[in-house]
Formats: C-alpha cells, sequence, structure tokens
C-alpha cells in the first residue's frame, strides 16, 4: 500500500543515496561507455516517459556543457514515431540513452530495440542490474537502490538524475571536452557531484518545515488551489515536470509545468488572479528572469511560492511563500537539490487532504 511516511523517508535517504551511489556508478558508466564511439559522436538524445523524462530534462544542460554535443530530451513515444527522422547519414554518431528506474517500460524496450535496429548506439539507464531494458540496448548503466516499499518515484529519480550527470561527465572525458581536459578534471568533476550530498541533505532539513506550511496555505478555509502551476527553465524546468508529478501522484491534484516565458505569454492571463504561481529559481543562466517574472506576477496579484536559495533577498523578500533550496557547485548539479522539495510537497499536500498517493483518478 502507499503512504506518504514512504515518500518523507525517501526525502531524507536522498542524500545517503548519493554518497552510496557515486563511486560504484561513475564505475559503471566508465564500463558502459568503452564500446561507444564518443569521439564519433555528434548528437546525444536522452528517452524516457514521466519521472524518467524529467531526469532527462534536468540533466540537458550537463550533456550540452560537458559533452561540446547537441542533446535533446524526448519522450518515449515521440522518439519512437519520430526522433529516428531525418536526413540520410551514420545513425552511429547518435548516442541513444534509455532512461528507466523499473527497466522493464514495454514502450522502451521496443523503442530501444528499433534504435539499434537502425544503427544507432544504445545505452540503458536502470534502477535494476540486468533488465529487458539493459538487455534490448546492450549496454547498461544500473543505479540499483534495492528498494522494496512502493512509492511515488523519488530515489528512484534522483538515482536516475545522479547517473545521467555522471554519464556527461565520464562522455565528456571520452570526447576530451571536459573544462581543463584529463583525468584529474574528470575525478573532480565526480567529487563534486558527490559533494552535492551536503546540499541535498541540508535542503530536505530546511525545505519540509516549509513545504508543510505551504501545503496548509494551499488548502486554507477549505478551498484547495487547483491547478498549480509550477515555472522553471533549463535544468528548473525539468525539475518543475517532475514536482508537478509528485503533486499528483501523491495529492491527486491537478498540477504542470510551465516554462518561465511561455508562463508570462500564457497563464498570466489566467483566472483567479492571485492564483499560486511555484517559481524554481536556482543560481545560473535562468535565474534574473525568474527573478523578474515572479516580480511582475506578484505585481498582478499572483501568490508566488519562490523555490530558491534562502538568501535570494531578489525573490524572497516579495514572495508569498519560500521553500529554501540550498545552491550546488554549478548549473548543472543545481537539479539534485533542487528536486528534493517535490517529493515533501507532494506528501504533505496528500496528508492535509486526507488522500493516499495514487488514490486520484478513478480506477485503473
Amino acid at each position: 500500500m502507499y503512504a506518504t511516511g514512504t515518500m518523507l523517508r525517501q526525502s531524507a535517504a536522498l542524500a545517503a543515496d548519493i554518497e552510496g551511489l557515486t563511486g560504484p556508478v561513475a564505475s559503471r558508466v566508465g564500463e558502459a561507455l568503452a564500446t561507444v564511439p564518443g569521439e564519433a559522436l555528434r548528437r546525444v538524445v536522452l528517452v524516457g516517459s514521466g519521472d524518467s523524462h524529467h531526469a532527462g530534462r534536468a540533466a540537458q544542460l550537463a550533456f550540452l556543457r560537458l559533452t561540446g554535443l547537441p542533446c535533446e530530451a524526448l519522450g518515449t513515444q515521440q522518439f519512437l514515431d519520430y526522433g529516428m527522422l531525418g536526413p540520410a547519414g551514420p545513425h552511429a554518431a547518435t548516442l541513444v540513452v534509455a532512461v528507466s528506474a523499473s527497466g522493464s517500460s514495454p514502450r522502451l524496450v521496443t523503442t530501444v530495440r528499433r534504435a539499434r535496429a537502425h544503427g544507432f548506439p544504445t545505452l540503458a539507464v536502470t534502477g535494476r542490474a540486468g533488465s529487458s531494458l539493459g538487455e534490448a540496448a546492450g549496454r547498461e548503466v544500473a543505479a540499483a537502490l534495492g528498494l522494496t516499499e512502493r512509492s511515488p518515484g523519488i530515489r528512484t529519480y534522483q538515482a536516475s538524475l545522479l547517473a545521467l550527470l555522471l554519464l556527461a561527465v565520464r562522455l565528456g572525458g571520452v570526447r576530451h571536452a571536459l573544462p581543463g581536459g584529463g583525468p584529474a578534471a574528470e575525478d573532480a568533476l565526480v567529487a563534486e557531484i558527490a559533494a552535492t550530498a551536503d546540499a541535498v541533505r541540508a535542503t530536505a532539513d530546511a525545505a519540509d518545515g516549509p513545504c508543510r506550511e505551504l501545503a496548509a496555505r494551499l488548502t486554507e478555509a477549505g478551498r484547495t488551489w487547483a491547478p498549480l502551476v509550477f515555472a522553471g527553465t533549463g535544468p528548473a524546468g525539468g525539475t518543475a515536470m517532475y514536482a508537478a508529478a509528485k503533486v499528483v501522484e501523491a495529492a491527486g491534484l491537478p498540477a504542470y509545468a510551465q516554462d518561465l516565458e511561455e508562463y508570462w505569454h500564457i497563464e498570466r492571463f489566467a483566472d483567479p488572479a492571485d492564483a499560486p504561481l511555484v517559481v524554481l529559481a536556482p543560481p545560473g543562466l535562468g535565474h534574473p528572469r525568474a527573478v523578474e517574472l515572479a516580480a511582475a506576477a506578484t505585481g498582478r496579484g499572483r501568490r508566488v511560492i519562490a523555490v530558491t536559495g534562502p538568501d535570494d533577498t531578489a525573490l524572497t523578500g516579495t514572495a508569498w511563500h519560500t521553500v529554501p533550496v540550498t545552491g550546488t557547485a554549478r548549473e548543472e548539479w543545481s537539479p539534485l537539490a533542487g528536486h528534493v522539495f517535490a517529493g515533501l510537497l507532494g506528501a504533505r499536500l496528500a496528508d492535509r487532504l486526507d488522500r493516499t498517493p495514487f488514490s486520484g483518478g478513478g480506477p485503473d
């Protein structure tokens, strides 16, 4: 049976997962890439559904910056129907990375088999070694947690994201594209990723209280604010998608993600004028626009919820509510700390509404 207590326990275990997984998964990444013609690659495509797709979106910047390659994050069906179209050329120049925590998604297995048959090098990122997806891909990076409890994806999401970030680092090393170059640069980046455990732990400790308070404010006076809009861009765009998913899965409330600029072009005109807007604003290229949009939305009467560093007074000073997130060494790693609040908020909203995860939406 699903329970919000499991979500809270999993959120508390995230930092320890990074500490325990980084080294072993980095080794598996190296083994998996040993037979990939890294220097001949011209594109990377990250394929998955649900949380796996959200992890791809959150990791996209790391591939762009660290490998020097164009990187797309596509949903499973989108890639299956359209991702293999294009001008005649060497399919071997595109690395297809299929992401599935279970390693058994039938649609994704079909997708990988078809991509491999067309000559694409394929690699699976899974949560279980020896999975059907790994067998279909021929190469597998297993970020195995040994989970036995049922929960909306929290630890599994982070494990997939961690594996993708480590994959970007190693692929950058293979292609001699890392800043500074050489094995030392690769080791330093892996060490940075491992060190994000401190930011994840600090965020989990600091964010639960504000998430509990936010759940109360969003459900006060018998009025539940829905849908909830999560706005972010760059890596935070993937985190926004993941956060909306946790609210839907845990509490059954309508929620969705939107790009910062697209929100301003569309949803700012939606009623009611005082509806909440969750703005994800980690440090990085997207932060200035997040600050501008939050101020403009507040000026229009929106209840802006800032998910950002506690010292980010440009946002916290005017926000209706703030959920603190501890910063990381670089923007590429920011989704590791940025996603922590999502499971906490989903669980606290479900508790307020006396709901259990995956109980919404009617019978299967």
